[in-house]
């Protein structure tokens, strides 16, 4: 069987072999990749937009396929792909097409040129829905009192992104449309496709994590910084709710003066965010009007050990995102078994269970998250249960054997039928 992989990013392995640097999302294809291509009766060939120019490379027991291109390329339809997969279709010939993601839209263009294949879609983030909340909630004259000389030259504002984020949901939803078959990990990205597309076939598959987790020692209270947070959220983003993050730490920070927050950001001389975007210049803002200054550690890009280390240091975790299917920050927490609070949006609500392996609250409900912080900060009986039960949720969702089984065994179907 012949499957080809259509991603969105340059694969860690690929881009090591390149010298290059690659994206830090998309970490659970790292796995599956090696364990399919491992597979004696199936050929894994796996196809991205990087470069300048063409390229065919055979590296550890794959083929992969170099589209030229990228940047705002990948956001707008470029039908001069479809040249470049007439080539991999004439050299590969694949049984199944497995699209990776409906971020960009490259994969159209195969689809549009052969539309016989058969296609099976693993969805990631849900774009057509998180476009309605891009923005973090934040009201229009936030928006605009916050823009910055970047945001008008590069037109990259938090207008500017809501906007072509809606105007590439459409691409979503011709790639549902288009595909027969689709594979996911929560109910909220099943239904949401099945609205999509009726004749949809929905096959639940879990991913596995990078290895190190499987490798790594559980979170353990004797081993954490106390009151310390981690929430990886970027400032750069709104709808990952770094604002949200920052207003509960200002109201915990009343009651635990050392309390400590871990965000993922490029700092600035002084210490502070970096401030480039309109959003970053808003969180900015944030931390001088709450004086957090000295309650916010930020981190650099972090590997898989570096990420591991900070969470099984950190007394908790929060993700308080407006809008995600099944955020790879709370999957990788639960495994490791640092106590989670989410917010109640999207697939999430499908991973923690509400006062058995974690607490949600509602996005914006920045004054619920601060309580539930304090009250896992009190209690460390409530917090050692949290850690079992999401490990042992985690365990079962992120079982790397059946996980593997699973998505062979669709794509013999698949090919069968």
């Amino acid at each position: 069987m012949k499957v080809l992989w259509i991603v969105n990013m340059v694969l860690p392995e690929l881009a090591e072999h390149l010298g290059v640097q690659t994206s830090p999302s998309g970490t659970w294809m790292i796995d599956l990749s090696n364990k399919i291509a491992a597979d004696d009766n199936i050929e894994l060939a796996v196809a991205c937009v990087f470069g300048n120019e063409f390229k065919r490379i055979e590296h550890n027991q794959k083929i992969y396929y170099l589209l030229p291109g990228g940047g705002k390329q990948l956001l707008f339809y470029n039908k001069n792909f479809s040249t470049y997969w007439e080539q991999i279709e004439k050299d590969f010939c694949p049984d199944l097409v497995h699209i990776h993601g409906t971020e960009y839209s490259h994969s159209i263009s195969y689809m549009r040129r052969f539309p016989e294949k058969k296609y099976l879609l693993t969805i990631q983030g849900i774009i057509s829905k998180i476009a309605e909340k891009n923005d973090g909630e934040l009201t229009f004259w936030q928006k605009l009192r916050y823009r910055t000389l970047f945001d008008n030259l590069h037109f990259k504002g938090m207008f500017e992104s809501k906007l072509l984020m809606k105007k590439n949901s459409k691409y979503e939803k011709e790639i549902i449309s288009r595909c027969s078959y689709a594979t996911g990990r929560t109910d909220w990205d099943k239904f949401f496709m099945q609205s999509v597309n009726k004749e949809l076939k929905y096959f639940r598959v879990n991913y596995n994590l990078r290895d190190e987790f499987y490798k790594s020692d559980k979170w353990s209270m004797e081993n954490i910084d106390r009151h310390t947070i981690y929430a990886s959220n970027s400032p750069q983003t709104p709808f990952k709710g770094g604002h949200i993050a920052l207003k509960a730490l200002a109201i915990v920070k009343e009651k635990y003066p050392d309390v400590k927050m871990r965000i993922l950001s490029a700092k600035d001389a002084d210490g502070n965010i970096k401030v480039r975007v309109g959003y970053s210049k808003y969180c900015h803002k944030l931390i001088g009007k709450f004086a957090l200054k000295d309650n916010l550690e930020f981190l650099p890009r972090q590997n898989a050990e570096g990420v591991i280390n900070v969470m099984k240091t950190s007394h908790l975790c929060v993700i308080p995102s407006s809008m995600e299917n099944a955020s790879a920050t709370l999957r990788e927490a639960m495994h490791i078994g640092t106590p989670c609070l989410a917010s109640y949006r999207g697939g999430m609500t499908h991973l923690l269970k509400d006062g058995i392996s974690g607490f949600f609250f509602d996005f914006n409900e920045h004054e619920y998250l601060a309580g539930r912080i304090i009250e896992l900060f009190e209690n460390d009986d409530l917090a050692v249960k949290f850690s079992k039960n999401a490990i042992k949720d985690a365990e079962t969702m992120h079982d790397r054997v059946k996980n593997i089984k699973d998505m062979i065994d669709v794509y013999n179907k698949i090919v069968l039928e």
